[in-house]
């Protein structure tokens, strides 16, 4: 059936939007790239690291490794996404649980970057606490922690409301603040790692978005 005048300029407009926000992300993320100094950290990575490293957590010292954890680790990339999987099964919502399985998928495409690029995780040689090794960019924890958790947080957005959706937004980006500090404490990833890992999780985001999107009538996206 043809689009009517309105609907065809509606529709366009919401393909101009779609290519301001991917193309807003995907320069964001090469320029990060581009910037990211082959072998040797920055000196803002390194100065920023000192500084995240130099927190006095106390007695709370547990809190970078469990964030860490509940944003990529044990938590947040197995027993979260099961027990979602599970939740979206009962509820018959095949969408989204179609929707969780491309997270997966969007994950491991977004994160290949560390396979090209010569990136060296924290270590003891540039001045702070870590592990070394390669592959450092992006941060495969953060860029997982964002996109899943940020799944969530919509189909959280489109069944709840009143402060219920902002408490549970509020939540899910906290798990994701946390998760880059604790890779930054453990030293395992750099400020940049971590940032581009943000990028990364929002552009597989923004998909997931488009593709639940996909056959619905628009007065159902924001519901």
């Amino acid at each position: 059936m043809a689009l009517t005048f309105p609907q065809a300029q509606a529709r366009n407009s919401r393909l101009l939007t779609e290519i301001v926000i991917f193309g807003a992300l995907g320069c964001a993320f090469l320029a990060l790239l581009a910037g990211t100094p082959h072998g040797a950290p920055s000196g803002i990575d390194r100065a920023l690291m000192r500084d995240v490293q130099g927190i006095p957590w106390g007695s709370f010292s547990f809190i970078p490794r469990l964030a860490s954890d509940i944003g990529g680790g044990i938590y947040g990339a197995y027993l979260a996404p099961a027990a979602a999987a599970v939740v979206f099964t009962v509820t018959r919502q095949w969408r989204l649980l179609a929707l969780l399985a491309a997270v997966f998928a969007l994950h491991y495409l977004l994160i290949s970057p560390k396979l090209f690029i010569e990136a060296n995780r924290p270590s003891p040689v540039f001045g702070v606490d870590g592990g070394g090794g390669l592959e450092s960019f992006p941060s495969g924890h953060v860029q997982w922690a964002t996109s899943f958790y940020g799944l969530l947080a919509f189909a959280a957005w489109r069944s709840t409301t009143g402060r219920w959706r902002w408490a549970i937004v509020a939540a899910c980006a906290l798990i994701v603040l946390g998760t880059m500090l604790g890779r930054m404490e453990l030293g395992r990833h750099w400020p940049v790692d971590v940032l581009a890992g943000v990028i990364a999780g929002l552009i597989a985001l923004r998909v997931l978005v488009v593709l639940h999107g996909i056959g619905l009538p628009r007065r159902n996206l924001s519901s």
